[in-house]
């Protein structure tokens, strides 16, 4: 073989190599990608969320276009309930488990969790009642268990007119509650309390078997769960009680009922981004509130 032959073997072989390494490369970038993603995921089911604000029920605490992190480990992070496109209702719902929590949400805490209604949508609350303990509000003021409970310091109230106690505003929760400035007392379910047909109040027990994914019916004044007739219900988890702190513009639990526990999956931390959707876009330095950035929220 002549000088010329293994000089064109040895660009051949030094081809090869490249093209190998080049292959490497990008099996390794593939490869790392991939494992941030999976980083990214296991971060956002167990550790941090991202939430968008898009409602003003807990001004001024959080604003319209806060953009929150929301701490999911606390109160025990959940593998993820649901498989589909993002930002869609295309998918489907999987079986899910909680993890080992660091403690159950408490008084005062402003919790995220799945709306009761429609866990598509993702709620803001303060937690102003847990499970054992009694709720009311005289002309605007909650008390909770007879205590006076502490507004929080950038509560919101648009107007001094008080609802008349004894007037029960349509669509209350329970029926017959009251209104939302003079309201219960209402008893918040816990974990094993027993609820007797017939005692307790019917849309409390509607509204805690049903989070609980069993049937009720009413038939001929008697009441059956999943088809069979029953005297009594036994609470198979705890409730939570959550209003806005724009509470006048806040539709909560005076309005729609409890939060069970497996429906709650963070503590709103921090506002990491913040814009006003009333400044036109044409004035985007505006827009931002650079002083909302890092706020922590309580």
């Amino acid at each position: 073989m002549g000088k010329k032959d293994k000089k064109e073997e040895t660009a051949k072989k030094a081809k090869r190599k490249d093209k190998l390494s080049r292959k490497e490369k990008i099996k390794q970038e593939i490869k790392s990608w991939i494992i941030i993603i999976l980083i990214a995921v296991g971060l956002k089911a167990t550790v941090i969320e991202a939430y968008q604000v898009p409602t003003g029920s807990m001004e001024n605490t959080i604003l319209v276009g806060d953009f929150l992190l929301g701490n999911k480990f606390i109160y025990g992070p959940c593998t993820p309930r649901w498989i589909g496109i993002p930002w869609t209702r295309i998918g489907f719902g999987i079986p899910w488990i909680r993890l080992p929590k660091f403690r159950k949400p408490k008084q005062n805490d402003v919790v995220i969790f799945k709306f009761p209604k429609d866990t598509y949508y993702n709620y803001v609350k303060r937690c102003v009642a847990g499970p054992g303990q009694t709720i009311e509000i005289r002309d605007k003021v909650i008390y909770v268990d007879g205590k006076r409970f502490k507004n929080a310091p950038n509560a919101k109230f648009i107007s001094n007119f008080i609802y008349p106690k004894g007037w029960n505003e349509p669509g209350i929760f329970p029926k017959g509650a009251g209104n939302k400035d003079n309201y219960g007392p209402v008893y918040v379910p816990a974990k094993g309390d027993t609820l007797w047909f017939g005692i307790h109040n019917t849309d409390i027990i509607r509204n805690v078997v049903e989070l609980a994914h069993h049937k009720f019916e009413l038939r001929n004044g008697k009441m059956y769960i999943d088809g069979k007739y029953q005297d009594y219900y036994v609470v198979e988890q705890d409730h939570y009680f959550m209003i806005g702190d724009n509470r006048d513009n806040s539709y909560d639990s005076r309005y729609w009922g409890f939060v069970p526990y497996e429906l709650i999956t963070g503590k709103a931390l921090l506002v990491y981004f913040s814009w006003d959707k009333n400044i036109p876009f044409f004035k985007l330095l505006k827009k931002f509130r650079w002083t909302r950035i890092g706020k922590i929220i309580s």
